[in-house]
């Protein structure tokens, strides 16, 4: 005989869904849970960027540094226009001193790498007015380089023989360098420069000069003026300040200074 459940046992048998109040006690935990991991995300985000601007702020004062640090290294290059400033061969007594004197052409020539157009100068960095400079304004500090660096970029494709430079700062643009080339273009007003920004988180330019009389180092904002009329004095270093979310950093540039006295050991 067939034995037929009671409504009762069947309802007992049935699988058993989730009620309401679990589902929302799911939703919440796995909510939980994921804000957590978006959380975590977003911090190990700012912290990887946090250090990556930092790594940027350090390198770019370092390498603004080196950069100057080795323009001025290489500066003491200027155009002329004269032939050479080699010493002629003139009528000699003697054959000895033709030699003599071809000898020397031929140092002269091999010193100034085959160029009549290029000579070094006595002072390869100096106080100078930009074109078009007002009496008033200060002078800026001056310098030549005979090749061109990679930063300063070349509109036509006329090779540079000689770039004559400005190191220029504003307080709201920051450090650039105003430069042209003496051969190829003329310069009669501060316009005609060009420009390049070298960085524009150089917040403040100061100058380090050797006071003799205390024998002491002293840092001033402006240039020293010396004994001469409209003559200033060039300091030893060139101090840069560079400051970027709060953070400053300083670097002390050297000026090389030519001396014609030797150590005598």
């Amino acid at each position: 005989m067939r034995r037929t459940l009671q409504p009762a046992a069947a309802a007992k048998r049935r699988p058993r869904g989730f009620t309401l109040l679990e589902v929302i006690l799911a939703v919440s935990i796995a909510g939980a849970l994921l804000a957590a991991a978006a959380s975590l995300m977003v911090a190990i985000t700012d912290a990887w960027l946090k250090r990556q601007d930092r790594h940027f702020f350090e390198d770019h004062v370092d390498g603004v540094t080196e950069f100057l640090q080795a323009s001025f290294a290489h500066a003491g290059s200027e155009i002329t226009v004269e032939a050479n400033d080699s010493p002629s061969n003139n009528n000699t007594e003697s054959g000895e001193n033709e030699d003599a004197n071809n000898q020397d052409n031929r140092n002269n020539d091999q010193s100034n790498q085959g160029s009549a157009l290029l000579r070094k100068v006595e002072e390869p960095i100096t106080w100078q007015s930009p074109p078009g400079f007002a009496n008033y304004e200060d002078p800026l500090i001056f310098f030549r380089l005979k090749e061109r660096p990679p930063l300063l970029v070349q509109i036509d494709d006329a090779p540079i023989a000689g770039v004559e430079s400005y190191l220029h700062f504003e307080e709201n643009e920051g450090l650039s360098l105003l430069w042209y080339t003496p051969i190829q273009e003329e310069s009669e007003d501060i316009r005609d420069l060009r420009r390049t920004p070298i960085s524009d988180l150089v917040t403040k330019v100061e100058y380090i000069y050797w006071d003799e009389r205390f024998e002491s180092w002293e840092t001033e904002e402006e240039p020293l003026e010396g004994e001469g009329n409209d003559q200033f004095i060039l300091p030893r270093f060139l101090k840069l300040t560079f400051e970027y979310e709060g953070v400053e950093k300083e670097r002390t540039i050297s000026i090389p200074v030519p001396s014609l006295d030797a150590l005598i050991f």
